[in-house]
């Protein structure tokens, strides 16, 4: 999901042509009754366009599968996508093409929070519901914008969650939350020290730059706190480097880590943070039954199925069961469907939406580091796809 300062903020975007080029319709082999557009915007060029094309993946995934089940003469789906370079310019314009189509139901996007945000008024303008895939920013939800669903478990609840799940089993005395000054770590650092002060765990924050960083300095501030537990709550690039160092001035306690951890490159701390608890928002889609084919599908077509997939192909699951459930053919009724729908099944777990767009029952999946890889370890609370 969010990875910090460097998926959040990116060059700006040259021209308006750079959006459009890479607009698709993919074509239909069946002469449906009325075409339905799930919108994509996010970087295809540029230094994220990885990440932003395995989001791409998912929905035209989910897009395939729906229409391989649908009849002659019934609703179709389409995708389009649009290049936002990971840049406010981007995103605003991609935002202004996705609401230009008129067969357009909803919009999937954007990578990063920063980015989100800049676009928000260009879909409420629209009145185009927003599909967030990727992002766990607090604000994207915190704005007041009442056309914005929210997939993954935003950054302050993460904080909670881990605290309220793992501090129990560890049982520290003293912690400290280190985390940066970028837009991804201080919401969650702030919602694990709310919670531990609740477990009667003394708490302290210690933040560094993210552009930068001192790590000496920052190990010398947490060793003086005398800490039995850390949770570095940011991203591995930036915040991984501190452990094998406070390993070094003689730390010997527990760390955890959320999201911005579960990724191949925590792996390479395996034995300074071996046994540490990793949260993520993504389950475990060996274990979730009701997923197998989808699951199976997506691995013959893309190969690892990541958590941007994943989320990218549960983005679209939720306008198309809106749209198949109510009949819901445009904006206004689909964000209508959306708040009052109920539950909508996805691949990674069932979503139902509070008011303000967040998941009503959010959850986290837990994975420790062990024998150099990540093994499940349970969920912050009993899901329903496991």
């Amino acid at each position: 999901m969010s990875n910090g300062r460097p998926s959040r903020r990116r060059f700006l975007l040259g021209s308006a042509a750079a959006v459009s080029a890479v607009a698709t319709r993919p074509a239909f082999g069946a002469p449906f009754s009325q075409q339905l557009t799930i919108a994509v915007v996010v970087p295809l060029t540029g230094p994220q366009s990885a990440a932003g094309l395995q989001i791409v993946n998912g929905v035209r995934q989910a897009v395939d599968e729906v229409n391989r089940m649908t009849g002659a003469l019934d609703r179709g789906f389409a995708m389009r996508s649009f290049d936002d370079q990971n840049s406010n310019v981007g995103a605003v314009m991609g935002a202004q093409f996705a609401a230009s189509d008129p067969t357009a139901i909803a919009t999937v996007g954007h990578l990063s929070g920063a980015v989100t945000m800049t676009a928000l008024p260009q879909y409420a303008n629209a009145r185009m519901p927003l599909i967030v895939p990727a992002s766990s920013a607090d604000l994207i939800t915190g704005r007041g914008y009442r056309n914005v669903f929210r997939l993954p478990t935003k950054d302050s609840v993460e904080g909670q969650l881990f605290a309220r799940y793992v501090l129990p089993k560890v049982r520290p005395t003293r912690a400290v939350a280190l985390t940066t000054d970028a837009d991804y770590g201080p919401d969650v650092a702030r919602g694990f020290v709310g919670e531990a002060s609740l477990e009667k765990v003394s708490t302290t924050t210690i933040a560094v730059k993210a552009d930068n960083p001192n790590l000496g300095d920052a190990a010398k501030r947490v060793q003086s706190f005398a800490p039995d537990y850390i949770f570095l709550a940011g991203n591995v690039q930036t915040l991984g480097p501190i452990v094998p160092l406070l390993r070094t001035f003689g730390f010997k306690g527990g760390f955890g880590a959320p999201q911005g951890f579960y990724t191949r490159a925590t792996l390479q701390y395996s034995s300074e943070m071996s046994g540490a608890f990793i949260s993520t928002s993504m389950p475990p889609l060996d274990r979730v039954t009701s997923a197998f084919q989808y699951v199976g599908d997506l691995g013959a077509r893309y190969g690892e199925i990541t958590p941007l997939i994943a989320f990218g192909f549960a983005a679209a699951q939720v306008p198309i069961a809106a749209a198949r459930r109510t009949g819901s053919s445009d904006r206004l009724s689909m964000i209508r469907a959306l708040t009052t729908g109920g539950s909508f099944d996805t691949i990674v777990g069932s979503f139902s939406f509070s008011f303000s767009g967040d998941p009503i029952d959010p959850n986290l999946y837990f994975y420790t580091l062990a024998n150099g890889d990540f093994k499940y370890g349970g969920a912050s609370h009993p899901s329903s796809i496991l």
